[in-house]
């Protein structure tokens, strides 16, 4: 059987990402949802998860954009000196270098898990802001906390892209990561999907592009990551105070995508049955 998760990222981000994520899945073919724990529009998401049963939610952990929900003095490692979490290249500068408190990440990662499930929020599953959790390291701390939790699921990356670009390299090298970490996570009894698509397109996903992955699709289980969302003056207010994101209106056109009817009629057509991360069994 053919089964699909297509998630958004960055649920509770912003009103405006809110509002698309809920629209994609009312009115399209999302099926799950990342939440991302220390942004502004978190609580909005909280009340619009409970409204939306039918949306699975897990956790967007982050550790690189915004100010930690934990006490920031148990994670300086992961902060810039204006107190909030360095981007991803600071970071993986600091990684590499072997500067940053590897305890310091399940901290804060704790945190965020317990910030939500405190919300009363069923966590189907874990993924990452810019696919962190990719990192060894991180990799078997998520696998610590999704065994302690209970929440036996995490985002896999296995994508190839067809063209060069930075984006294929990006899909190369955490596709490599996730592959060196495949033997230890499902020793750990953690579920994961067969396919991963959404780091080649990533912002450019089109109905087209969309058709061709759903013609491509095999038996078993396929993840297709997505960002749709409404850009509002809140969203250029955390870009100005966070960090630019590679995306911008990219997400509206994603979130049009999403609604398309001629998708939800593809999809019955190729024998293919929409499910969230906690579907998987």
């Amino acid at each position: 059987m053919k089964k699909l998760i297509i998630n958004a990222d960055d649920f509770g981000l912003t009103n405006g990402i809110n509002k698309g994520v809920i629209l994609a899945h009312k009115k399209g073919i999302l099926t799950s949802a990342t939440l991302i724990p220390n942004m502004p529009a978190f609580k909005e998401a909280i009340i619009l998860a409970k409204e939306n049963k039918t949306l699975g939610i897990g956790i967007h952990l982050n550790i690189i954009r915004g100010k930690p929900v934990s006490d920031p003095q148990k994670v300086e490692t992961l902060l810039n000196n204006k107190g909030n979490f360095l981007t991803i290249y600071p970071f993986l500068k600091k990684f590499i270098s072997r500067k940053i408190n590897i305890k310091e990440i399940e901290y804060e990662f704790s945190a965020q898990i317990e910030k939500v499930l405190k919300e009363g929020i069923e966590i189907t599953h874990f993924d990452s802001e810019k696919h962190i959790h990719s990192l060894p390291p991180v990799m078997k701390i998520v696998i610590k906390l999704a065994k302690e939790y209970r929440i036996p699921r995490i985002r896999f990356i296995n994508e190839f892209c067809l063209s060069f670009s930075i984006r294929s390299l990006k899909a190369i090298i955490v596709s490599y990561l996730n592959k060196k970490m495949k033997e230890t996570i499902l020793k750990a009894g953690i579920l994961i999907p067969d396919r991963f698509y959404g780091i080649c397109e990533s912002g450019r996903m089109n109905v087209e592009k969309f058709k061709k992955i759903f013609s491509n699709i095999s038996p078993g289980i396929t993840e297709i990551m997505t960002h749709p969302g409404i850009i509002d003056d809140e969203y250029k207010r955390i870009e100005q105070e966070y960090g630019p994101y590679y995306l911008g209106k990219e997400r509206e056109k994603e979130l049009e995508t999403l609604i398309d009817s001629d998708l939800k009629d593809i999809i019955k057509k190729e024998n293919i049955h929409l499910i969230n991360y906690g579907d998987i069994k």
